[in-house]
């Protein structure tokens, strides 16, 4: 079977209805309320219970991860997050052939909004065709593209037992899975100046002291394997003041924990060493979100991939990631994981984009991750 063959599947239209639905809705991260409530009404309508966990407390979301699960541990989990980044400018999502994109061009959110509705879709088939096991778990995350903060308040028990499949990746063919990525750290360097009206020579204006310490973090490439993001310089103020605050925030990404500690204490030492000698106060602040993370190819889960895939049809590829995920926290906290790919190519870039074809061929890969026949879906 080709890539670019046609698959026809039962489901196809409800597929692809509740994944423009999720388009359609905003759910930046810390505010997926409205994602939640999609997911819930499709399980609802199915007849397929749920739980809010009650992370909100914790994450600072508006709402908890949506969970699916039988009463004990997980043999096989599958994971997928309702938050997008940040888009400014709300664009409509037009279909090209079987290419879905926004209208000329921009994000859409289809990082992880395809990933939610293949979920949604394999549980609506796994309900309809047996049942869901109860050892088969679906976790709906919130923060991930915040320092994974909703995978980090997962019970246990949906992880740690099991074989983890975190539907979150990108790329053709398929089936591709990630068995491995970087380090994330973020970090935020508050400053503070002195007010003081635009003309008088007593201020200490923090925007341009922030854009000193910015450079002075040198972002981008660093080392050997680490980059060096800057994501955000916050300076609230009005035209006749001088502004006294500012804040930096980005993340650093690292393959090897000793470079990325050397770097992070390099970027403090330089950061303060500016605020020493012109006077500023500065708060230098970092937060581990995850740590580097492989998978071995001999390990027990990449065969299962390996032969679901054969089983799909599929060709079967591994690769790593150069940003964290909730499968590396899952990892982090004793689980075993692996991303898998939606079909999902750019994200968060003005061309992302995704082939509906590709989504039904990972939506095989799934059915038979999940140990079923992917015959049965033709």
């Amino acid at each position: 079977m080709s890539r670019r063959s046609a698959l026809v599947l039962r489901s196809d239209e409800r597929l692809k209805n509740t994944f423009f639905t999720l388009l359609e809705t905003d759910s930046p991260f810390g505010r997926e309320k409205a994602a939640a409530k999609i997911v819930t009404a499709f399980l609802d309508r199915c007849g397929i219970p749920w739980e809010d966990d009650g992370s909100a407390a914790r994450t600072g979301s508006d709402t908890g991860n949506i969970v699916s699960a039988g009463p004990g541990s997980a043999r096989l989990s599958f994971c997928a997050h309702m938050d997008t980044i940040r888009i400014f400018e709300r664009k409509s999502a037009v279909t090209e052939g079987s290419v879905v994109k926004a209208a000329g061009g921009g994000v859409l959110g289809i990082d992880d909004k395809s990933g939610v509705a293949l979920l949604l879709e394999l549980m609506a088939l796994l309900h309809e065709r047996g049942g869901i096991p109860p050892d088969t778990h679906f976790l709906f995350t919130t923060c991930e593209e915040s320092g994974f903060r909703g995978a980090w308040a997962l019970d246990p028990r949906h992880f740690t037992d099991a074989y983890n499949f975190v539907v979150d990746s990108g790329g053709v063919p398929l089936a591709r899975v990630v068995n491995g990525g970087v380090g994330q750290t973020s970090y935020s360097i508050g400053i503070t100046g002195v007010m003081a009206h635009a003309s008088s020579r007593n201020g200490k204006n923090a925007a341009l002291f922030a854009a000193e310490c910015a450079a002075a973090t040198k972002p981008g490439p660093a080392g050997i394997s680490s980059f060096i993001h800057l994501a955000s310089l916050e300076c609230p103020g009005s035209p006749n003041t001088v502004p006294d605050s500012a804040l930096i925030g980005g993340q650093l990404l690292y393959d090897d924990e000793a470079e990325g500690e050397a770097l992070l204490e390099k970027m403090r030492a330089a950061v303060c060493g500016l605020a020493d000698k012109a006077g500023f106060k500065v708060v230098f602040s970092a937060n581990r979100d995850c740590a580097p993370w492989t998978l071995p190819l001999d390990d027990p889960l990449s065969e299962y991939a390996r032969l679901a895939a054969a089983k799909a049809g599929l060709p079967f590829h591994t690769g790593r990631t150069g940003s964290g995920s909730d499968a590396q926290v899952i990892a982090g906290r004793g689980g075993r994981a692996i991303k898998i790919s939606t079909g999902m190519l750019s994200p968060h870039s003005a061309e992302e984009r995704i082939d509906f074809d590709d989504m039904k061929r990972a939506l095989h890969f799934l059915w038979a991750l999940a140990g079923k026949d992917p015959a049965e879906l033709a």
